[in-house]
């Protein structure tokens, strides 16, 4: 069974999650991205909301576009996720463009499924 991941990322890279939770449920593997999503204000219950789901999780993915490094959003769930001791990761979205990393985010990826794989699989 493959690991539980929280997916951090920009709204404006919404799409980029959508594909990556759509590509896990075509492909044959054990990997399933939950939902854990938080629509509400970057606020003190957000961060509740947010620590709860990390917690339920063995790390966080981050998806890095062209404002994720400077997402306050983001690098919470990063830190927060680092405190909880859990694992974390990058994926540059698109495959041709490298756009920054956010502080506290230790190995990134391109896109490529198999390699996402394959990272999860150190988590278990």
């Amino acid at each position: 069974m493959a690991p539980r991941a929280f997916i951090s990322f920009e709204m404006e890279d919404k799409w980029a999650r959508d594909f990556l939770v759509e590509h896990a449920r075509q492909k044959s593997n054990a990997i399933e991205f939950v939902d854990y999503s938080v629509q509400d204000p970057f606020d003190s219950a957000w961060k509740a909301q947010c620590s709860a789901r990390i917690a339920r999780t063995k790390g966080t993915i981050v998806l890095i576009g062209p404002t994720t490094a400077q997402s306050a959003a983001v690098l919470w769930e990063i830190l927060e996720t680092k405190s909880q001791g859990n694992n974390v990761f990058g994926i540059q979205i698109n495959r041709d463009r490298t756009y920054p990393v956010p502080s506290g985010v230790p190995s990134v990826i391109r896109w490529d499924f198999d390699a996402i794989v394959a990272q999860l699989s150190k988590w278990v």
